[in-house]
């Protein structure tokens, strides 16, 4: 892969990753999810919630995977 392209892949999985901490802060009302992982999300009585919350903290999973590859 190419300098540029692998730049422009972290760039994208940078804004993947930003987004879904907002997403879950805005979830969760703060950020004590970042402590204490998916395990948060079973205090949410909300099953939407609850699928947003793990939505987006899969994808978190997802770009830290990917990272480790380059």
């Amino acid at each position: 892969m190419s300098l540029a392209r692998s730049k422009n892949l972290e760039r994208k999985l940078n804004l993947i990753s930003k987004e879904a901490s907002t997403e879950l802060n805005n979830v969760c009302g703060s950020n004590l999810w970042e402590t204490l992982g998916f395990v948060y999300f079973d205090q949410f009585d909300n099953k939407d919630k609850i699928a947003k919350a793990n939505f987006y903290y899969g994808q978190l999973q997802l770009v830290k995977e990917l990272k480790s590859f380059f």
